[in-house]
Order: structure tokens, then sequence, then C-alpha cells
């Protein structure tokens, strides 16, 4: 991979226009910007910084501090990082504006596309899992909560930001984080299903078993204490305790045979617990900052945790030995998804990149960059914070999010744009899919909760 520190002085000022179908390759479309821009500096002649744009074994041999294009990688290459105009890389072409966003994008198509060298070649770069899927789980009951009611616990004066949801996979069952409580709600009839008492302080994640019988709670009171607790859905019945931090609990998961959960935080570490005993089974402590995300796959097999520096990290999940890294991403993880059939993560960040990666190899088939950037509002300048802050994959392999646009998107598997609501009037938070898959559901950072079918929102919860 290319060191931040290469020099490419290209001289773009346009690019040609790519073929209209497939996607653009060396010969037709860069090389002739190249010859007219940028051999005078990168050619066979001429090859500052050891660069050769005049051939394609030469874009591909990159220069002299390491490669500049990485198939399918476009926001790992320092080509594309350098005429977009990234942080922490040279900023091209040297003393002219910046390309315009065609040009940009279309030079990443070009390394997304998988570096055709002409109209006939094969892409490079790894071959990524099929992208069509189609839920093939056994179906589970329905588990829906039984006459629970409301606790006998006052309602905070101001209503709390949306910390946590999530929607049983076979029920139309969500459940919400509130303050020392989470609320159970009925999809079908828009209504209260329950309540649950979670009095270790308020919960920052919630999970439902992959048979949607059990809920996953964990969270704690800043500074001072992080549990996790598993919950009978229908009964309400708090099954079993774990874990013993000194700060709130940020990511946690359980697997899908019910017999570990992991738990992740401000500590840094990753802890893995035994259900049946509540004692700790096993310890990951390769990540350098707070452990942000994290999440079993469907299987069981694997764990994926995130944090707060953009490193991912793959481990068996019964061991915790480890599989791998999966390296793209420069902020937070806010958030990991896998699909259905395990073949496939989803990755959310606060650098604004939903990424979407072939668990086999590493890398990604898919980047959504900018996903959720917000238009500026007049007299608004500088850099404008585009974070993604949730992503789940929905039970038929599409993707749904939400982040600082205040806005729900849904995409394909291939990252394609497939809708967007319209915008919140604040902040959401996090985001859910309904166990058939037609309803997003999202909570918003002043407490209220929104249903949208891809076409329209309801309030589920909160709001005046």
């Amino acid at each position: 991979m290319a060191n931040r520190g290469v020099l490419l002085v290209l001289c773009l000022s346009a690019l040609g226009t790519a073929q209209a179908a497939g996607h653009p390759n060396y010969e037709d479309d860069v090389k002739p910007v190249f010859a007219r821009r940028c051999f005078g500096c990168h050619s066979a002649g001429e090859m500052r910084s050891g660069l050769n744009l005049e051939t394609y074994s030469g874009v591909l041999k990159g220069g002299s501090s390491g490669d500049v294009v990485i198939a399918a990688r476009a926001a790992s290459s320092m080509l594309y990082r350098a005429v977009a105009r990234e942080d922490g890389a040279p900023q091209m072409p040297l003393g002219q504006a910046k390309l315009p966003d065609a040009e940009i994008a279309l030079i990443r198509e070009w390394i997304e596309g998988g570096l055709l060298e002409t109209a006939m070649s094969a892409p490079k770069g790894p071959v990524g899992p099929a992208l069509e899927y189609h839920r093939s789980e056994v179906k589970q009951p329905a588990v829906m909560p039984e006459a629970l009611g409301a606790l006998e616990l006052k309602e905070p004066a101001r209503a709390h930001p949306v910390t946590a949801l999530a929607a049983s996979p076979w029920a139309p069952v969500v459940a919400i984080a509130g303050h020392e409580r989470v609320y159970l709600y009925d999809l079908a009839k828009h209504s209260p299903a329950g309540e649950l008492a979670f009095p270790e302080g308020v919960p920052y994640v919630l999970r439902f078993s992959r048979d949607g019988a059990t809920l996953l709670a964990a969270g704690g009171r800043g500074v001072q204490l992080g549990k996790a607790a598993l919950f009978d859905v229908r009964t309400g019945k708090r099954i079993a305790t774990m874990g013993e931090e000194r700060d709130i609990v940020l990511a946690a998961d359980v697997t899908a045979d019910g017999k570990l959960v992991a738990l992740g935080g401000p500590g840094k570490t990753v802890k893995v617990y035994a259900v049946v005993d509540g004692k700790l089974k096993y310890e990951i402590k390769k990540h350098t900052d707070w452990i942000t995300a994290l999440e079993f796959s469907p299987d069981g097999s694997h764990l994926a945790t995130g944090d707060r520096s953009g490193a991912i990290y793959l481990w068996e999940a019964a061991t915790g030995g480890t599989v791998g890294a999966l390296a793209d991403h420069k902020d937070s993880i806010t958030s990991l998804s896998w699909r259905g059939d395990g073949a496939l993560l989803a990755s959310g960040s606060e650098d604004g990149q939903i990424i979407v990666w072939n668990v086999s190899d590493g890398f990604p088939v898919a980047t959504m960059a900018k996903a959720h950037l917000p238009k500026a509002a007049p007299g608004q300048y500088g850099t404008i914070p585009g974070g993604v802050l949730s992503v789940q994959f929905t039970s038929e392999g599409r993707i749904v999010s939400v982040g600082r646009d205040s806005t729900i998107r849904a995409w394909s598997a291939d990252g394609k744009a497939r809708g967007a609501s319209a915008a919140n009037d604040a902040l959401l938070t996090k985001v859910a899919v309904s166990s058939d898959g037609k309803l997003t559901i999202a909570g918003d950072y002043n407490g209220k909760v929104i249903v949208w079918d891809g076409a329209t929102t309801v309030v589920l919860r909160g709001g005046k």
C-alpha cells in the first residue's frame, strides 16, 4: 500500500467519457487523459516520484513509495485519495483546483471496477460471493411478550436519546432503549407491549437472539459500571447477567446457540462469557482503542469486532483465535452487521463510508462513500461531518442505514442506492428492520422512534 507521503504530480483537468456500458478502462478512458495532462511529469521519460502513467503496467507498478492503485479498493488507493483530496493524502492536481466530482467519480469507478486495461479485459481483484441472497433459515416461532405491562418506574422528565434499538427476526416486536429500562413495542399494532427493567443504567446495546426468544441488553453508567443481561422475550424474566465492567458496555452480542455473550467498551478489551455459568471464557486484547461495535456471525463460528480508530478484526468465536483484519475505514466503527449467510459483513463508520466485505478474503465488494453526507446549510463552510451511525442487513440481503444527514437510506449489497426517507427533524441514531423486511425502524436523539415503509414515515414512539 502506498505511503501517504508519495508525490503524484497529476495535472488532470478533464477525464474522458466512460463507455456507456460497463466500467471505464485504461486504454479508452484513462490513458488519453494522462497523455494530455500528466505524461510531462509521470511518463517513461519523466518519472517523478518513480511513477509512470504512460503504460498500464506502469500504473500497476506504482511509484517510489509503493502502489498507487489497488483493484476494487478505491478508498485505499493513493491515486484516488490524492485527486479526491482526502485527509492525509497529497492534494492533487498540484497547484490547481480540485477535479470536478464527476471526474473523481470516474477514477473511483475505474479502480472499483477492477482496473480494466481494455474494454475486453477481465477485472482484477478478488472474486466476491454472490450478491443475490434469499433467506434460507428454518422459520422459527414468532415469540411475543405476554402481558408484561409497564414498570413502576417514573419516566424521565426529558426523553432519553435512542441509544439502542433492535427488532425480532421472527415476530413484529421492537426493543427500544430507555433510562433504566427497555421498551417493547408491537409493530403490527403500533402499541406498547411491555417494559423490561435495566437498573444498571442505560442500555447501549439491544440484540434479539437468532430465534427471537431471547433479548440481550447491555450498557451501564459512564465511568461506574457496565453489564449485560439476557431476558426471556415471552415472560420478561431475566435469565442471566454477565460482566463486571468499570465503564459502560458499548458493544455486545450473543451467539446463535445462546451459549456465548461478547462484551466490549472503553476498556479496549473484548470479553466473551459462557452464559451457562456467567464465567469469562476468553479475552481479546488486540484493539488499541474503545470497542464500539461487535457481532457474531449467523452460524456462531466467527466474531467481528470494531473500534474507535476504525480497525475491524475477525475472530474464531469459540476460542478467540485470529482470523484476519479488515482495513479501509479511517474513523470510528459505529456498526457491524452480517448478512444471513455469513458471506458478507457490512460496516458503518464516522468516516462516512459503508463498506460491504467479502469475509472469505477480506476485500470489499462494495463501498458507499459519503453515504450520509448532509447538505451544507447557508453560510456553512469547511468539512461537514457525514458519519454513518447505524447499519443493518435485512432478512433479504439488502442494507439499511442512518447517519448524520438524519435520513434512513436503503442499499443493495453491491452498493447501489435503493431509496431514502425524508429527513427527520432530529439526528437519527439507530436503525433496525422488521422480521418480514418490509419496515425500517429508526430512533433519534430526542427519543422518537419512526417506522419507514419505503414511501412514508410514521411515528411509533415519542414525538409531538
